[in-house]
């Protein structure tokens, strides 16, 4: 696959996309699958801690990234040392944590007490070499600084009592009591003292490799309340607040810090918050923030329920809006359809001028699973779209995406990419392979067909002004033009 070139900036001429800092002439696009394990090890079924923590094989997991035609992850972060997920279906006991565990006494989860003024070396050695052989494979990393989920969304009372910053776990004096201690500013000096040597030790472990993105946080909350109320009607009973404004500070004291050290600047992203106010605005933030890239959530003003059960999908997995260029976007499944995923989701968010990462279920125990059936969802549930995600990035590839703008207005489908009178690429999202339009520039252009599910290849000939197309195959399809002889 190659190396992965950076550093990535913003794309100028189209900001939808990234640019390698050198070359703002080609738009770098980015897709792949991500899974909560692929950087600290204890995570395993139940909701109990194993006695050795469950490891993670990350360089099975570069190989399935690479089959898969993937060049981005979000690397997790956990900061509990005992937590649940999903009901108490999951243990997250999270390790090597980033400070040493030498104090006195023992902590929640009966080993030594964490020193909060001491890091743990093991723990940058394992940041710096994951991030660096995911360069060598091509693959960009978004490293996550922090998490905000396991504080305020997992069960009680290891949301609070499982964190080293709990005053059971740390001989530092330090004693969180909630998430509003934590991530909501202003917050105790010491605590953002330990929060800001963090921060600029992480920076100083890979700032100087191509391939870093930042992520302040995943999922912290957006609202002022005594109770987290979750979509099934269940309450966790720990308070939260808004987390906005030290979100932005990470962001600008990450990019003062830089500067100052004289380091590469790398983009930095905002993801979903909740919960929030009002859930029809829970991007709001996001879109006025000062990240580079944002991943936006659920946005519908009222949950539904999914015939499976927990929250249907909302506009983002089923009809994502067009990009503006406001901000890079990358669409992940994980704050609108956890656990969802099929090759139209791909090709539509691709199609709308977003990048799109899965948050991938189907390898929370293994990337190569002796059964891909089993598992809810399955392995193989999963399979059309990873490989979905991997055939946008070869048309990203293959086109010259900087001059490519999301205009559904140009297809009777409502959804095309195109440098109009060069190329055009257009999704036709129809099971039935129904006729559709396309309005062209004047001028004579080659016509290539690609099936959304099959993969196939068939050649749609020489295309001149508007046309009307039907897919020479079942399924939806999409249409490649190209003007001729360029």
């Amino acid at each position: 696959m190659g190396d992965a070139a950076g550093p990535l900036v913003v794309c100028t001429a189209n900001p939808r996309y990234f640019a390698v800092a050198s070359d703002q002439t080609k738009a770098v696009y980015l897709t792949g699958s991500h899974v909560w394990n692929n950087f600290h090890d204890g995570l395993g079924p139940g909701g109990s801690c194993a006695d050795v923590p469950e490891r993670n094989d990350f360089g099975a997991y570069l190989d399935f990234l690479a089959a898969h035609g993937h060049n981005f992850i979000r690397l997790w972060r956990w900061e509990h040392i005992r937590s649940q997920a999903a009901g108490g279906a999951f243990h997250l006991c999270m390790t090597p944590q980033p400070w040493t565990r030498t104090g006195s006494g023992l902590a929640t989860d009966g080993k030594p007490k964490f020193d909060l003024s001491r890091f743990d070396e093991a723990y940058f050695t394992r940041l710096r070499e994951r991030v660096s052989a995911a360069g060598d494979a091509g693959i960009y990393v978004d490293v996550m600084f922090f998490d905000g989920f396991a504080l305020h969304l997992s069960p009680p009372p290891d949301n609070v009592e499982g964190h080293p910053f709990h005053a059971a776990n740390n001989v530092n004096g330090i004693g969180i009591g909630s998430i509003v201690d934590y991530q909501v500013l202003p917050l105790d000096p010491r605590v953002q003292a330990l929060q800001e040597a963090y921060l600029r030790k992480v920076v100083d472990t890979v700032h100087d490799l191509p391939n870093v993105l930042y992520e302040v946080a995943n999922e912290s909350s957006g609202d002022t309340a005594d109770a987290v109320q979750l979509p099934d009607g269940s309450a966790i009973p720990t308070p939260v607040g808004d987390s906005t404004a030290w979100q932005y500070w990470v962001i600008d004291f990450v990019r003062r810090y830089e500067r100052e050290m004289g380091y590469a600047r790398h983009p930095i992203g905002m993801t979903m918050q909740y919960p929030v106010p009002d859930q029809s605005k829970v991007n709001d933030p996001l879109f006025a923030s000062p990240a580079d890239w944002v991943s936006p959530g659920f946005d519908e003003a009222e949950f539904t329920a999914a015939p499976g059960g927990g929250p249907a999908p909302g506009r983002w997995y089923a009809d994502p809006p067009e990009s503006s260029g406001a901000k890079v976007v990358i669409s992940d499944t994980d704050h609108y359809a956890p656990g969802q995923g099929d090759a139209l989701w791909a090709w539509k968010s691709f199609l709308r001028g977003h990048h799109l990462i899965l948050m991938d279920y189907g390898i929370i125990d293994v990337v190569n699973p002796l059964d891909p059936a089993l598992g809810v969802p399955s392995y193989e549930s999963l399979e059309p779209a990873r490989y979905a995600m991997g055939d946008t990035r070869r048309f990203a590839e293959r086109m010259n995406l900087v001059a490519m703008v999301p205009s559904g207005a140009l297809s009777s489908t409502g959804y095309a990419l195109a440098d109009p009178g060069t190329e055009y690429l257009v999704l036709q999202p129809e099971e039935t392979g129904a006729p559709f339009t396309v309005t062209l520039a004047a001028g004579s252009y080659t016509g290539e067909w690609y099936g959304v599910t099959s993969r196939e290849t068939v050649d749609a000939g020489e295309v001149t002004g508007d046309a009307s197309f039907a897919a020479p195959f079942a399924g939806p399809a999409v249409l490649y033009l190209k003007r001729a002889g360029r």
